[in-house]
């Protein structure tokens, strides 16, 4: 493998670096100065290419709060919808009524309805009115969406803040998703900010990880909050209290659920606002027991993070991470890119473009936006009167690389929550098919991966969420394929 042992992350160092072929450049996209929280890349309108969706909150300069930037069109800018009443805190774009297309979510604020917008598969929305979802009024940051009763569709989760129950919505497998009213979450009194669903203890059910800010007392705030884990059985739901993934205080805002020591369990790391605390991995032993290893991850990311996206940025075969940084009372500071190497450690890159700007970011995404083979990056910015937002174009020169864009037939029409387990001549590569990411916010619907020097996978191994499982031996690389879950082919996706 080519890492699989605690021991090589203990051993992480920590310095400037410059990655001579790392590069990024600043593309133009024609938002204003619009106070952005979450983004997310999707093809909403079905000719093959991802485009842009940004959650945006309210303001004079940014009455209309749910922008898409069509690519292919110079990112033209358009409206999911004429709703100008939405303060967004982050965008999700799922397949709600499994017909194939991507489908529009927003979480809100100040008491109002989530909006689910439900797309003709041409890129046009319209206002789902169907189910409890489309009724309820919340104060929500954010919302995770998987299959967690295995029943083919996706379901979704939404957190809240100030000591709201969060909410668990049940999909009819047409898009009417209605309100579950039972639940170890309720009464817990949280102050979510973001979630995450995945199989944490190897059981084949997708367990639930809410992230938590502070604990307020008479409207002050009196402390950092603890974290919750509710382990998923057979579709009922047990709530962890012991361990440091949910005892630590830590004034979480972003998780996001990798694989970073890829041996096909999922590990957790969460970025939090507080300064003293610094963000924090917490590596799985695979039946959901957690440690906390020492890593420059953890030991020198005292800033406020919020946003999180990995992925290979430089095709080295090592998965990286973007941290997005930024709160209110602090200057515009600089955002985080730690590089992953072979050896298990993580170097931070201090003079790259994408790192140099200094803004107040919120949430982050990525995606190969110009199908070029490396991955993109787009940065949600809303400090002072408003920033602009960046999108960040990999210049690097792309070596080789592989990607999958999975379609399900048992499983939910995305893939989501697959494993895709690659082998090359430089040992074995994982990735946990988990869009949503960080804070409000969800990468592109395909599984990347950087192939170093090899140009071709020995073997490929999908494991849906069904169970199933498909093995393809000698692909060759710097192509993007479809993988259907009924068919035993790999297609390239032209």
């Amino acid at each position: 493998m080519l890492r699989g042992t605690l021991a090589l992350l203990l051993t992480a160092w920590y310095f400037s670096a410059t990655s001579q072929s790392l590069q990024f450049s600043r593309i133009t996209v024609p938002s204003d100065f619009e106070g952005s929280r979450g983004v997310a890349f999707g093809d909403a309108d079905t000719d093959g290419e991802w485009d842009i969706v940004v959650a945006n909150t309210l303001s004079d300069q940014s009455p209309q709060a749910s922008p898409i930037y069509l690519n292919g069109k110079n990112f033209e800018k358009q409206f999911i919808s004429g709703d100008k009443s939405f303060w967004n805190e982050s965008v999700n774009l799922i397949d709600v009524d499994n017909d194939g297309d991507l489908d529009a979510f927003f979480v809100t604020q100040f008491d109002q309805v989530n909006p689910l917008y439900l797309n003709d598969g041409k890129g046009g929305f319209t206002k789902s009115a169907k189910g409890d979802l489309s009724k309820n009024q919340t104060n929500s940051p954010g919302a995770c969406w998987c299959d967690f009763d295995r029943d083919g569709d996706l379901d979704v989760f939404v957190v809240n803040r100030d000591g709201a129950d969060d909410q668990l919505y049940v999909n009819d497998n047409k898009g009417k998703l209605d309100l579950i009213t039972s639940g170890p979450w309720i009464g817990n009194k949280g102050d979510g900010r973001s979630c995450a669903w995945g199989d944490l203890d190897g059981d084949g059910w997708p367990d639930l990880y809410v992230t938590n800010f502070v604990v307020k007392e008479n409207g002050e705030v009196v402390d950092s909050h603890r974290n919750y884990l509710y382990l998923n059985k057979a579709g009922k739901f047990e709530e962890v209290k012991t361990g440091i993934h949910v005892e630590e205080k830590s004034a979480t805002y972003g998780v996001a659920f990798i694989d970073i020591d890829y041996d096909r369990d999922i590990d957790i790391y969460i970025t939090n606002v507080s300064s003293r605390t610094g963000n924090a991995l917490y590596v799985n032993d695979g039946y959901g027991n957690f440690v906390k290893p020492e890593s420059p991850l953890t030991d020198f990311t005292n800033r406020p993070s919020k946003g999180q996206t990995w992925g290979d940025f430089n095709n080295d075969g090592f998965l990286d991470v973007y941290i997005a940084n930024g709160t209110e009372g602090y200057p515009e500071i600089q955002n985080y890119l730690f590089l992953s190497e072979a050896s298990g450690s993580f170097r931070r890159i201090y003079d790259l473009l994408s790192v140099v700007d200094a803004h107040i970011s919120a949430g982050t995404a990525s995606a190969d936006i110009d199908q070029d083979g490396d991955l993109d990056i787009y940065v949600c910015n809303w400090g002072g009167d408003g920033e602009q937002n960046d999108l960040y174009r990999n210049e690097t020169n792309p070596g080789n690389w592989i990607k999958f864009r999975l379609r399900g037939s048992k499983a939910n029409s995305f893939g989501i929550g697959c494993w895709v387990i690659i082998e090359t001549d430089l040992g074995t590569q994982t990735r946990y098919h988990y869009p949503q990411t960080g804070y409000g916010s969800q990468n592109g619907p395909e599984v990347h991966f950087g192939l170093g020097s090899a140009t071709s996978a020995m073997s490929i191994t999908v494991i849906w969420p069904s169970g199933e499982t498909q093995n393809f031996q000698n692909i060759s690389g710097n192509r993007t394929y479809e993988v259907k879950e009924n068919k035993n082919q790999l297609s390239v996706v032209k």
